[in-house]
């Protein structure tokens, strides 16, 4: 009976450490006429780091994990510094990046990935058009 609950709660770890808090549908953009701005993110896909959530902080408040394929959007009407870091047990050892804007009330679109080295791996974030947002995965 305990190996029955003990190997229920390794599955249930298991199976709940890779669901992001992102939403696989693409969030309409829109233009705010609030004076806000709005910061969109999208996970690509891949192999590498791909059971690993990124997770996402603005300001040093955490908006969102994203596993694969996962975006969100975020409005802000101060200025912003992005961290993007690996969640979790599985981002351990996983570097992270940063990039940083000014609150303008326009759009901006970012792509979060991964970076391969010989002996690492790490978060990046890149900065990009609504195009090529709308083109990530």
């Amino acid at each position: 009976m305990k190996f029955r609950a003990l190997i229920s709660i390794v599955l249930l770890l298991f199976l709940t450490s890779c669901a992001g808090t992102g939403t696989k549908i693409k969030p309409t953009i829109s233009s705010n006429s609030t004076g806000s701005t709005n910061l969109y993110f999208v996970r690509s896909s891949g192999f590498i780091a791909g059971g690993v959530l990124s997770k996402i902080e603005i300001n040093g408040n955490e908006i969102a994990k994203l596993g694969t394929k996962e975006y969100v959007k975020y409005q802000t009407s101060k200025n912003f510094k992005i961290k993007v870091s690996g969640a979790g047990v599985g981002g351990f050892g996983m570097g992270s990046d940063s990039a940083s804007g000014v609150a303008d009330g326009k759009n901006y679109f970012f792509i979060i990935g991964v970076k391969q080295g010989l002996f690492n791996s790490k978060f990046t974030i890149q900065e990009t058009t609504e195009t090529g947002y709308n083109q990530a995965l």
